[in-house]
């Protein structure tokens, strides 16, 4: 059964026992009240009656002048506001038992004490006898009848109609509460079957409206994704096509005898495969990072001490080109950190700086405490990048086309595996203009806990 008809169903279940208990409710509501008031009618009119026959009985000094015409108590109590005209056998009232002071019957049938209500009847004070009525069931008059049945007749309708209402509105009510999630189903099969590109773009302000717009952002997400797999896979192909191009340039040209057998052919091939085996590596660990398989060993290490390392077996590359080196770091930085792979962020970037930076500029690097963390800057000198290729430097194969471009070689691997390697520490890496032209990078990692 699907969802609609099981709303509908529970729809119409809630509004029929809704109306059946207000009509319910309601008819025996009315029915005691009818009773109420005709108890108190009949009690006020046999009172009047009571006191009428004092009155009489104070005259006549006995109940001779009933006993004697049993009829004329019957007027008298029509008098009183009865309009029933029926009479029992010899014209005697069937409501009403005259009682004497004793509680013998007078006049009138019958009746057991437990289903009649007594009034007396007083003459000067005194009781003189007692006038009894019966239950509702035995003096409810025609009128009081007629109008129960009118009411239950009224009654009916009003069933009648709050189910015809109750199959409507349950309906109603499940298809507008369907209707979205069966457009969320379909998106979801649209999804399913590889298009990203549809929206359902939901306007509504409830909690389906709040899932529509989840799933149009897992959609935008997942088109995202697969424009990214696309570029990811040209990208790759890309850049194993150049270094192999390369090399198969050299080598037919060693073939065809165009170019000598000799040692600085060797030392071109093996750069190229250098190259080539460089790259092959980064998307090695590149694709092990980005599935959280990339394997650390955390331990106490002085990251002050290595950075210090990493700068001084770098400090030959930086003085081929000419760059000043200008480093302020403390005595000892204590950090949980994997050192091999710390060492491998850090020559990534001094690999940059050291492609990247016009001979004669500068590095400066900085480490400082920030809190419980370490903050490790890094800043360098023209050529810097533009602004809105800050937030990519950290992409997969992404590379500046300006004066940091492929000229110095690099294949845009080196920034993303260090960003991976930061949010192992459970740090973060960041990227800036610097004041001296260049791009400053910061690394923060937390310090050593105790």
């Amino acid at each position: 059964m699907g969802i609609r008809n099981k709303l509908f169903l529970i729809f119409l279940g809630t509004f029929l026992i809704l109306t059946l208990a207000a009509s319910g409710f309601y008819y025996f509501s009315f029915v005691r009240s009818l009773d109420t008031y005709l108890d108190e009618r009949q009690e006020e009119q046999v009172g009047r009656l009571a006191e009428h026959l004092g009155s009489l009985y104070q005259q006549n000094g006995s109940w001779t002048f009933l006993l004697e015409d049993p009829r004329r108590l019957g007027r008298l109590y029509r008098l009183a506001g009865d309009d029933d005209q029926e009479h029992g056998q010899r014209g005697e009232m069937r409501h009403l038992q005259l009682l004497d002071r004793q509680k013998t019957i007078l006049i009138g049938r019958p009746a057991r004490a437990r289903l009649r209500s007594e009034i007396p009847v007083e003459a000067q004070g005194e009781i003189v006898g007692y006038l009894t009525h019966p239950n509702q069931d035995a003096i409810r008059d025609k009128l009081a009848d007629r109008f129960r049945d009118r009411q239950r007749g009224f009654m009916s309708w009003m069933v009648a109609v709050g189910v015809g209402l109750s199959l409507l509105v349950s309906w109603l009510l499940a298809r507008h509460l369907v209707a979205p999630l069966l457009a969320l189903t379909r998106h979801a099969q649209t999804l399913q079957g590889g298009d990203y590109s549809t929206r359902l773009a939901d306007p509504r302000k409830d909690e389906l409206g709040t899932l529509s717009r989840q799933l149009d952002q897992l959609a935008e997400r997942l088109e995202q994704g697969q424009q990214a797999r696309q570029r990811w896979f040209s990208d790759i192909a890309h850049e194993l096509r150049t270094p192999v191009a390369i090399l198969k340039g050299e080598l037919e040209a060693l073939v065809d005898g165009i170019r000598p057998l000799n040692q600085e052919a060797i030392q071109a091939l093996e750069s190229e495969t250098g190259q080539l085996a460089h790259l092959i590596d980064d998307l090695h660990d590149l694709a092990l990072a980005d599935g959280g398989n990339l394997r650390y060993q955390f331990q106490h290490h002085d990251l002050a001490a290595l950075t210090r390392e990493v700068l001084d077996s770098y400090q030959h590359q930086l003085d081929q080109h000419k760059l000043t080196l200008e480093s302020r770091l403390p005595e000892q930085a204590d950090a949980r950190i994997d050192p091999v792979r710390i060492r491998q962020l850090l020559d990534n970037l001094l690999q940059n700086t050291v492609k990247y930076t016009s001979d004669g500029g500068q590095l400066q690097v900085q480490l400082q405490q920030a809190g419980s963390q370490w903050q490790l800057v890094l800043e360098d000198s023209a050529p810097g990048v533009p602004d809105d290729a800050l937030p990519q430097l950290f992409d997969h194969l992404y590379r500046v086309e300006s004066s940091r471009n492929r000229r110095t070689g690099g294949a845009g691997l080196g920034l993303a595996i260090c960003l991976r390697i930061a949010e192992a520490h459970g740090g973060s890496l960041t990227a800036a203009h610097s004041p001296l032209g260049g791009v400053k990078i910061t690394l923060t990692l937390p310090g050593a806990t105790p």
